[in-house]
């Protein structure tokens, strides 16, 4: 008699602790090395580095695995050749618990068939459509700023990328009651759930709440596809649910509810993090500024499209660089399903990765003054991030490459180019340039800024 094995998603997700063999540090009891990490994480990372190289045994968190560094370990991890490394299990008890059954969250044959649900909502006829309908959700939301001397940038660009998602991904036209309720829900799982460490879904702890706001996107979004799949919509989700398999059957509505919650989450998360960081450095550098109103200027009109968008080449290094210095993914997680090699080392089945994109990114034997922002690093002449095809990896890399690229690099010169023209900013006085890296990157103080109307 034949016995069927589990698939290794079956398996308990409980960590391999049989690491010693490979060199490192516990950290304290429970927590590892998370309160270094949370205080200060590139240079707790780096230390790390120094003292145990670029593999090394780590605990983070609850979760006790094993760091791999650098632009080699990256490629091995990213294009997994030999299929040893899941997404799915890397991420199943974080992000998994709130967006599980989403385009990161599947493996190998089963992710390659998920992916091609999102091509045609990512063609260049979709993006030059949505890049219009952003646009106008831009000068909306900057008008507000036209009486004002002094913006919190954090609270504004959150609210406005909400807005955007729900009329470009969802076909929500205005944010109406329904809509609000929508916001709220999401921002449930943003600032509730996925920073809640009891997971009990009873009130009134955090984890409850994000639970809500799960089941009320949910019910949302499914109301909404059978009205989607009749309709030639222009919205991403029109796009997506009328997506088949190969034998022509469409995608389950859970299978889109999934799919299309975590894109919204995933454009929300680099878009905001990667502005942010790019205004707080513009802000700080006038003289760059004034140089990246100057092309917008060139182009001679109030907004651009996806079409245009090879025309801001400014900018475009500018938030690159952003991304450079700060992902918004700090770690990138996978787990190994069977015993392996990586960077000299032999990985048991089962054991936790926690690879980190912003160490490839300050390593100085690929970037010139790496803690410096400077945007002309990516330009023609220098091109420093083309030394090896893993030292950049703001967007992840082989399979996995995050989807929505575009899509986050195009609103963030959409709205650049029409805050350029419209508004000169600067830190407020006493700010020092500073920045949280866990649980997401963002500016201290939710980035205050004084704006002056040109």
């Amino acid at each position: 008699m034949s016995i069927s094995l589990p698939h290794y998603s079956e398996l308990p997700n409980t960590d391999n602790r049989n690491l010693l063999h490979i060199p490192g540090k516990k950290g304290i009891p429970v927590l590892g090395m998370t309160p270094w990490l949370y205080k200060d994480f590139y240079t707790t990372v780096q230390k790390h580095q120094n003292n145990y190289g670029l593999t090394s045994r780590i605990h983070i968190g609850f979760q006790q695995g094993v760091m791999p560094l650098g632009p080699d370990n990256a490629k091995t991890i990213l294009l997994d050749k030999e299929r040893n490394f899941s997404n799915e299990m890397g991420y199943k008890d974080i992000t998994g618990i709130w967006f599980g059954g989403a385009i990161l969250f599947r493996d190998f044959d089963e992710h390659r068939l998920h992916r091609r649900v999102f091509q045609t909502a990512f063609k260049s006829d979709a993006m030059q459509g949505y890049s219009e309908g952003i646009n106008l959700i831009i000068d909306n939301f900057l008008q507000q700023w036209q009486t004002q001397q002094s913006v919190l940038f954090m609270p504004f660009v959150k609210q406005l990328l909400i807005n955007i998602g729900a009329q470009i991904f969802y076909g929500i036209d205005n944010m109406g009651s329904e809509a609000r309720k929508f916001a709220d829900a999401f921002l449930l799982i943003l600032d509730k759930g996925m920073m809640s460490l009891v997971k009990k879904d009873i009130p009134p702890l955090n984890y409850y709440y994000g639970q809500k706001g799960k089941r009320f996107i949910a019910n949302h979004l499914g109301s909404l596809i059978a009205d989607r799949r009749r309709h030639d919509g222009k919205d991403f989700m029109s796009y997506l649910v009328k997506e088949t398999r190969d034998d022509g059957s469409f995608f389950t509505d859970q299978e889109l509810i999934d799919h299309l919650s975590f894109l919204f989450f995933a454009a929300f998360d680099t878009t905001s993090s990667g502005l942010s960081h790019m205004l707080m450095h513009l802000a700080e550098n006038h003289r760059l500024q004034e140089e990246l109103r100057e092309e917008s200027r060139a182009l001679n009109t109030e907004t651009v499209t996806f079409q245009d968008l090879d025309k801001l080449p400014g900018i475009e290094m500018a938030f690159n660089e952003a991304l450079r210095l700060y992902p918004s993914a700090s770690i990138l997680l996978r787990r190994s399903i069977r015993d392996c090699e990586l960077g000299g080392f032999h990985i048991p089945a089962n054991t936790i990765l926690f690879t980190v994109p912003g160490f490839n990114h300050r390593m100085p034997e690929y970037w010139n003054n790496p803690e410096t922002f400077d945007p002309q690093r990516f330009s023609t002449e220098r091109q420093e991030h083309k030394q090896h095809p893993f030292q950049y990896i703001p967007f992840g890399g082989g399979a996995h490459k995050c989807i929505g690229m575009n899509f986050a690099q195009m609103n963030a010169k959409l709205f650049t180019h029409q805050l350029l023209l419209k508004y000169r900013f600067k830190l407020k006085p006493g700010y020092r340039i500073g920045t949280q890296i866990l649980p997401t990157p963002c500016p201290v103080d939710n980035l205050p800024l004084l704006i002056e109307r040109l």
